[in-house]
């Protein structure tokens, strides 16, 4: 099934082409030009090194080595290469090039190119492959149907769904609406609450969940 999100879609395929290489160096907390600059030291690169902790930690936890990983919106590919890096055979997908391009190379530079497949598609309309895990790391935050979008992850998800979504601190709301208005991307703050009980209607069991200042990572077992 197919969600009716290709504004959404449109606008982030779009906005991550145009962000694609700052994007990359937010991770690194650099930025060309003062404003990416300033957001990616203060904002994007803190946030991004912190939940790639905690999803290692969750990672580790889940054991991912023989696992089949399904990365939704993998964008420059950073976690994917991290469950590849941790044993897990991943199908990742995006619908920027820009963006996959980047983490092609990101998977070269790791030595996991064999075990990661990178597909350019809207992951809200393409056919999804079953996974024993499947990831939406700050994903749902970009679709207004999150609930659709969410049912069509858990719909492939043999064991255990991880989701990664912003929280609701005001003024990183306000900054980021902002920046998003700029951009012409649409931007989502969907409760926490209600992203869980997605979960939960399709059978899944919060397992675990790690709240930060500027996200929770979720994660949710099959019942």
């Amino acid at each position: 099934m197919s969600l009716d999100v290709s504004g959404d879609a449109e606008r982030a395929r779009g906005y991550f082409e145009r962000l694609a290489p700052d994007y990359d160096r937010a991770f690194r907390g650099h930025g060309k030009g003062l404003l990416n600059a300033a957001v990616n030291r203060w904002f994007r690169g803190p946030t991004f090194a912190q939940r790639m902790r905690v999803l290692e930690e969750v990672f580790a936890d889940l054991g991912l080595a023989g696992k089949s990983v399904l990365d939704l919106g993998c964008g420059s590919g950073q976690v994917a290469v991290l469950a590849a890096l941790g044993g897990a055979r991943v199908h990742a997908v995006d619908l920027a090039p820009s963006m996959l391009a980047i983490a092609r190379e990101a998977a070269a530079r790791a030595g996991v190119v064999e075990a990661v497949t990178f597909q350019e598609a809207d992951i809200a309309s393409v056919p999804l492959p079953a996974a024993d895990v499947t990831l939406l790391v700050g994903v749902i935050e970009y679709y207004r149907d999150f609930d659709g979008l969410i049912g069509r992850a858990a719909a492939v998800t043999r064991q255990t769904l991880v989701i990664a979504h912003t929280t609701r601190v005001a003024y990183r709301m306000v900054l980021r609406k902002l920046l998003a208005r700029a951009q012409r991307l649409n931007l989502y703050y969907h409760p926490l609450p209600a992203v869980a009980a997605a979960a939960a209607r399709r059978g899944f069991t919060l397992r675990a969940e790690h709240r930060r200042h500027a996200f929770s990572v979720l994660v949710f077992d099959r019942a």
